[in-house]
């Protein structure tokens, strides 16, 4: 029987066995199987293996009946979530091995990725404002992949050197990163839509896109205190900063229905742009609450 891509040989060793558990976890999450046996015969183990696993995935609720995965008690099981930046010099003095060594390193990382895109978001608003950045989003692009790439190469033996379910924790950390890799490319095709359009937008709506500009640069100061600070009271602000520019941004397509077709579409391009990277960072903000906390906003992205 040929195996899934999740899929790796079992060794007689604790480690083996979390590996199993991990395969299990991802099988149901993937497959839904309806019975044992489907679920036995995906991860290739035995039924009476696989009636093990699920006892202490079930008593540990991660498994609830109906092979349902619970996320937020996978959370609760990862060692080491909340401490993704944690300072661990004090347990190596102490001879003990730090639950998440690779944590601070992922979120340097990160970091230096969101310095690039916020600098990209930062010279599309320049360049719709009629300045000359110092650098254009587009000419930032190269920096920006290879930093997103040294993301998910450190994720890669992020997962191979995370106790289970490091794996889960490591993918939602991938979609930070994607996410701001997003903001930046958006940044990109703002700053191309204005520069093939002279003068820039004036008026009302000129000054509505700025408001929108600036909301974004909030929302992304806000994602900063979350994800970098672990500043969980922050998220509260970034809904009411969220449920503000969603508000605005409502306000600004009634507007522009008032232009010529021709200033309309221009108008909406670059309103649409926004909305999709001012969103992106929210979502990766969500992300970020659940991975500090354990625990997943009650909150719905629009």
């Amino acid at each position: 029987m040929s195996r899934q891509p999740w899929q790796r040989p079992l060794a007689a060793t604790q480690q083996g066995r979390d590996a199993t558990r991990v395969q299990v976890v991802e099988a149901i999450d993937r497959t839904a199987p309806e019975t044992k046996a489907d679920l036995a015969a995906t991860v290739g183990i035995s039924e009476q293996y696989l009636s093990e696993i699920l006892q202490e995935l079930k008593s540990e609720g991660v498994v609830q009946k109906g092979y349902v995965v619970d996320d937020a008690a996978v959370y609760a099981d990862a060692t080491g979530i909340s401490r993704l930046h944690g300072d661990t010099d004090a347990e190596r003095e102490n001879g003990e091995t730090p639950p998440n060594d690779r944590g601070p390193a992922v979120l340097d990382l990160l970091e230096r990725l969101e310095d690039v895109t916020t600098t990209q978001y930062e010279a599309a608003r320049a360049a719709f404002e009629g300045e000359e950045p110092e650098r254009s989003a587009d000419t930032l692009e190269s920096l920006t992949n290879e930093r997103y790439f040294a993301v998910i190469a450190e994720l890669k033996s992020y997962t191979l050197t995370t106790d289970w379910p490091g794996n889960r924790v490591a993918a939602d950390l991938a979609t930070i990163a994607t996410n701001l890799e997003i903001v930046g490319d958006r940044a990109c095709f703002v700053a191309d839509v204005v520069g093939d359009r002279s003068p820039p937008a004036t008026g009302v709506v000129g000054e509505r896109l700025a408001d929108i500009f600036e909301a974004g640069d909030r929302i992304n100061d806000h994602l900063s205190a979350i994800l970098f600070d672990c500043d969980l009271t922050a998220h509260e602000d970034l809904r009411v900063a969220e449920e503000a520019v969603h508000r605005d941004l409502d306000e600004l397509f009634e507007l522009v229905t008032a232009y010529d077709m021709e200033l309309y579409g221009y108008l909406v391009t670059v309103t649409r742009a926004l909305e999709r990277a001012i969103y992106y960072w929210v979502d990766a903000a969500e992300l970020a609450v659940t991975l500090h906390s354990g625990v997943e906003p009650d909150h719905v992205m629009i």
